[in-house]
């Protein structure tokens, strides 16, 4: 009975910001590395969708009954897939290849920038050894 108890006073309470400052902010944290699912590229924290408040209230009450960081975050993965979350982790090669790429691509292209330029300075300096 005290835990039913425990429950509904935490889930009507969750709405407002959290007795513990450390755990608001915590909650706050959270509420920004998290997706709305109806905005899409906004925060939940900054989204005035249904579906945010509703994702905003579960995260306080998640943060209120003690569950981690990652357990909040797997929680809305489990329910909403890896999209829900701004910072995926990489765990496949081709995520690790989709970040890694434009840096490969960038040293690639100024390997290539190097080469042309030493290509075009002994071409400068043969023909400046013929003309003398």
């Amino acid at each position: 009975m005290k835990a039913l108890l425990a429950t509904l006073l935490i889930a009507f309470a969750a709405g407002a910001p959290l007795d513990d400052p450390d755990a608001e902010l915590r909650a706050q944290a959270l509420m920004r590395e998290v997706r709305c699912v109806a905005c899409e590229n906004e925060p939940v924290s900054q989204s005035s969708a249904p579906i945010a408040e509703d994702m905003r209230t579960r995260i306080r009450e998640m943060v209120a009954e003690g569950a981690t960081d990652t357990e909040i975050r797997d929680w809305f993965v489990s329910r909403y897939g890896e999209f829900v979350l701004f910072r995926p982790p990489a765990r496949d090669p081709a995520s690790w290849l989709l970040w890694t790429l434009p840096f490969i691509l960038l040293g690639a292209g100024a390997g290539i920038g190097i080469v042309l330029a030493r290509n075009a300075k002994r071409k400068n300096g043969e023909v400046e050894a013929e003309d003398a």
